[in-house]
């Protein structure tokens, strides 16, 4: 400490330049020696520094309008600062002593020496340090320092070079997590000057990182990303992944795309430019980080979820994308395998695309992936990602019964003991497509007694809200499609009925008209069979909040009126007083199991007989609420016209059913 006080001490004893030169290049050498070292007493000594009366001097050096002959001395003042401000504990001191203002005013010095030693300190004094930041913007300090940028862009003297990096440096520091400082960036369109740095100098490695990391600090906004893609940098950028080595500066680039990716526009440059192309020999290189390999399968995957992008890409079924997606299907490698997968299923967006992409034989190759062994995260995630695009491929009407002939059923159902919920919920989504128009189908997988416990399992599955909600859906979905009353019983004998009713309070429309439409089918088909669970399922009681619900849409309330009518209207089964005896009676077991063999029609005579339970049926439970009041209440008020002329008419059945009993 005392070498540097005595130091500071010498400023006072001499006015010249020259010596006050030599004392603050000394002083420099001290401070850069205390900033390597590890030196507990380093904070005391800096404190002290900043407290003497030398320093005071060398400050007023900064305030000088005369600087043509003293450059040198300030060129070193600059730097003593640059040096100081390394040390978080006086940057904000430094900010109080009003030094912001003067190396600013220093920036647009000719002398590019002075000019790269005040924008050093500048930057150093607004790294995390808000207060300077400020200061800095209270003098309009980005405008200043992006003219600096332009006055030396094709600058080539000495010095030029590294001013250019030092500014992009600054640039980085001022932005860096602060909101205000990256909107004025934006403002005062720093992303196209930078742009216009990088692609002047595009063999400067040094320049173009800290660019590219200014560039990402900038671009953390919504405004920010949107000016990106305006500048001109996705060209840019191509230009630069095109470039053989550097992975570092590709591992930034990727970065910053799948950050703009998340615009629409971005995603159509990237596939007008070719710069997906770009990803795509990352992707297929042999000497790039599995970490890059994985962000550019991400960003390409980000291009495809546009729209018009994709369309752009599949070019009629030619796109070069497409085709490389083909092939990496049949990759040994289970991240190239996920990705053209994903790309499949993005490319499955268009109708026709589908049946295309069905012709070309992509189901065959799905399957084969589907038949290999789970063994870690990856092959869950290639999974996945096969099932999705299944998913889409079983959407057009024409290649529903092409999937089930491939044997796309079967490999879903060989998949449903997996505990992987994620997996579980695209599997469901596959089914539910499968078999939507396809009643051999729907018959078929709902006689799999297996695959319906599991599906009642995951209707009831609360820790994950989209199985449970997928699940229900396919369950609704083998009623409608079926519309067997074997079905109908074997969902009631896996306990699905009350899942269904339950799926009638769901909050999202389509799903409450998919149930209703469903207990439509089971009253109309097999009420015998399903009146007890559904009068155990509390089905009056959803009914009666289902037709309170003044939002409840006209359409669906029609529906609900359809079910009631389906459930005033339904039969009740006669049963012989024999085939009564037995089923009250109680029977060995031996005799209960070969009864179906000598009386194949018992299971559904016994459910028709637990109609009449001690206390009511389901009919009765209808009949005895306030449900006739409150269809009546809305035939008489309700605003739509469909639903007055419904609820009318189901009142007229409800009644008859009343007189009837």
């Amino acid at each position: 400490m005392d070498e540097v006080l005595t130091l500071l001490t010498q400023l006072k004893i001499s006015d010249k330049d020259k010596d006050h030169e030599n004392v603050i290049q000394k002083t420099i050498q001290l401070v850069c020696d205390l900033n390597e070292e590890d030196n507990d007493n380093k904070e005391n000594i800096f404190k002290a520094l900043m407290n003497h009366e030398g320093m005071k001097v060398i400050l007023s050096h900064l305030t000088k309008t005369n600087i043509n002959e003293d450059e040198s001395l300030l060129t070193n003042v600059a730097q003593l600062l640059a040096e100081l401000a390394k040390s978080e504990s006086l940057r904000e001191p430094l900010v109080s002593m009003g030094v912001v203002p003067h190396l600013l005013s220093h920036l647009s010095s000719q002398n590019i020496a002075l000019a790269t030693q005040a924008c050093r300190a500048l930057g150093n004094i607004c790294f995390d340090n808000d207060p300077g930041r400020l200061a800095v913007d209270k003098e309009d300090g980005i405008t200043i320092i992006m003219k600096v940028l332009s006055n030396h862009l094709n600058n080539t003297q000495e010095g030029a070079a590294r001013l250019r990096v030092i500014v992009c440096g600054f640039l980085l520091n001022l932005t860096n997590n602060c909101d205000q400082l990256q909107e004025r960036a934006v403002d005062t369109n720093v992303l196209c000057q930078l742009n216009d740095c990088i692609s002047a100098h595009l063999e400067d490695n040094e320049l173009t990182n800290m660019a590219l990391l200014t560039i990402g600090s900038i671009t953390e906004s919504d405004a920010g990303k949107e000016a990106a893609v305006k500048s001109g940098l996705l060209d840019t950028f191509k230009q630069l992944l095109d470039q053989t080595g550097n992975n570092e500066q590709k591992d930034i680039i990727v970065d910053l795309l799948g950050s703009l990716m998340e615009s629409e526009t971005a995603k159509d440059i990237a596939a007008d430019n070719g710069l997906y192309l770009s990803l795509v020999n990352i992707v297929n290189s042999e000497t790039q980080s599995p970490e890059i390999i994985k962000m550019a399968s991400d960003v390409l995957v980000s291009i495809l979820v546009g729209d018009q992008s994709m369309e752009k890409l599949y070019m009629s079924g030619d796109g070069a994308l497409l085709a490389q997606s083909v092939e990496w299907l049949s990759s040994d490698k289970d991240t190239l395998k996920t990705l053209g997968t994903l790309a499949i299923g993005n490319f499955a967006r268009r109708d026709a695309y589908c049946q295309h992409l069905v012709e070309m034989g992509i189901v065959d190759k799905l399957i084969s992936i589907l038949k290999t062994n789970v063994t870690s995260e990856s092959s869950f995630m290639l999974h996945h990602a096969v099932l999705s695009s299944l998913r889409n491929l079983a959407i057009p009407v024409a290649n529903k019964p092409k999937l089930l002939e491939a044997g796309v059923l079967e490999i879903c159902l060989s998949l449903i003991h997996t505990d992987v919920m994620a997996v579980i919920f695209k599997l469901l989504g596959v089914l539910r497509m499968l078999i939507e128009g396809q009643e051999s189908a729907a018959i078929k997988l709902g006689q799999d007694r297996t695959f319906l416990d599991c599906l009642s399992e995951w209707c009831g599955v609360e820790a994950h809200a989209g199985v449970k909600g997928e699940a229900t859906r396919v369950m609704a979905s083998l009623v409608k499609n079926s519309r067997s009353t074997s079905v109908i019983q074997n969902l009631i004998r896996a306990d699905g009925i009350n899942h269904l009713v339950s799926m009638a309070m769901s909050e999202h429309l389509v799903m409450q008209n998919e149930a209703i439409l469903a207990l439509t089918i089971i009253c109309t088909t097999a009420l015998g069979e399903a009146s007890v669970p559904l009068k155990e399922a509390d089905l009056t009681e959803t009914l009666i909040i289902l037709l309170k619900d003044d939002k409840l849409p006209a359409e669906m309330m029609c529906n609900v009126f359809s079910l009631l009518q389906a459930i005033s209207t339904s039969a009740t089964p006669s049963v012989p007083p024999s085939c009564a005896l037995l089923a009250c009676t109680g029977l060995m077991p031996d005799v209960r199991s070969r009864l179906p063999f000598f009386f194949p029609s018992l299971p559904s005579l016994i459910f028709g007989l637990r109609l009449h339970g001690p206390n009511g049926t389901l009919k009765d439970d209808i009949l005895t609420s306030n449900i006739v009041d409150l269809v009546r209440s809305l035939g008489e008020s309700h605003m739509d016209e469909r639903v007055k002329d419904a609820a009318r008419s189901t009142v007229l059945l409800l009644e008859q059913s009343m007189s009837c009993t």
